[in-house]
């Protein structure tokens, strides 16, 4: 299994280097293994650097895009996904793919089928880019053309695209000119009442009062902190820094939408759950059991306190009396007496009773 793995990064490199990426200088094979499988920022720039081989024009539209990266539905994205159902290679709404999500055995079908499309044009040495026929021979040949003749060419291509099919099935779609998050946020606009000329006047007053309030904070930012000239290198370095930054943070906002679309959002929609009379019986349940583990504990001392005064008070006895050796001489001298004594008294008491 690691084998087959390992052979098919090679061939994707190879592939690669064959299209002269600029991605895989001096890199491994786990790198290989990150940029094509694992979402992220270097996919997405490999899959834009693709396309981009595929037109230029598409490239120069995504590069303008790539700092606008917000949620599941960035524009960038969007186009991705526009260009890659475009070129065959997924469906219109197969977004998981383009962003990395989907297995590996079907991104690498995306990846095969994506790359033997760029070789297949380049080893043929078409123009990479869709324009009009008089302009692709001008491109092939190297002649320069005026503005009159692509002008003229446009017109003639034009008339003719519109000549194959009739006009009025053309029109008759809904063209969306704009990118689907745009759509989501301008959508039912146009259904809405124009606002009063006294509210609008009102809103007018209040954004040039917070104006005039936003501009006195700048100024008394730029008194307190002025800004120092600084060299083009170190602006390049710090905007660059700042753009990675802010790119990195699109990635984690974008995962925290998706988390949210699909794992938390799903309970939110739920039904609030309808509360039973369980409540009061666990209550009387956990005092009536509180009750019977106190009264265990009370037992449990009780036990202890009888084994102790069996056990331990019998031993201590029998250890008394076992170190018990007897009277002592005093004593013994005593007891003598009072022998005698009684002795005394006895013989008296005879005496008397004869």
């Amino acid at each position: 299994m690691a084998a087959a793995v390992k052979d098919r990064l090679s061939h994707f490199r190879s592939k690669l280097e064959e299209l002269d990426c600029p991605y895989l200088g001096g890199v491994e094979e786990s790198w290989i293994e990150e940029l094509l499988f694992k979402p992220g920022e270097p996919r997405l720039r490999l899959l834009q650097w693709a396309v981009g081989k595929f037109d230029p024009v598409i490239y120069n539209m995504l590069e303008n895009q790539q700092s606008k990266a917000l949620g599941r539905n960035d524009s960038r994205i969007q186009k991705l996904l526009f260009a890659c159902h475009l070129l065959g290679l997924c469906k219109s709404d197969d977004i998981d793919l383009v962003q990395g999500n989907k297995s590996r055995n079907k991104q690498a079908v995306f990846w095969e089928n994506l790359l033997d499309l760029i070789g297949t044009i380049e080893s043929s040495g078409q123009i990479s880019h869709f324009t009009t026929p008089v302009r692709t021979a001008s491109l092939q040949s190297g002649t320069p053309f005026s503005l009159e003749e692509q002008f003229r060419s446009d017109c003639y291509f034009f008339d003719g695209l519109c000549r194959q099919e009739d006009l009025q099935n053309v029109f008759r779609s809904k063209v969306q000119l704009y990118p689907p998050d745009l759509m989501k946020t301008t959508s039912g606009l146009e259904n809405k009442k124009i606002p009063d000329e006294k509210q609008l006047m009102s809103v007018t007053e209040k954004l040039l009062s917070e104006l005039e309030e936003q501009s006195k904070q700048l100024d008394e930012l730029r008194e307190s902190a002025p800004l120092c000239d600084a060299d083009a290198i170190t602006v390049e370095k710090v905007s660059k820094t700042l753009s990675l930054s802010l790119t990195t943070m699109a990635q984690v906002v974008s995962g925290f939408l998706h988390c949210f679309e699909t794992e938390m959002k799903p309970w939110s929609k739920r039904p609030a759950p309808v509360l039973s009379e369980v409540g009061p019986a666990f209550s009387r349940v956990h005092r009536l059991l509180s009750r019977y583990t106190e009264l265990i504990q009370n037992l449990g001392t009780i036990k202890r306190s009888y084994s102790e005064i069996c056990h331990d008070g019998k031993d201590k006895i029998f250890t008394r009396q076992k170190d018990d050796t007897g009277l002592n001489p005093a004593e013994l001298k005593t007891l003598q007496g009072c022998l005698g004594v009684l002795e005394e008294s006895l013989q008296r008491l005879r005496e008397e009773g004869r």
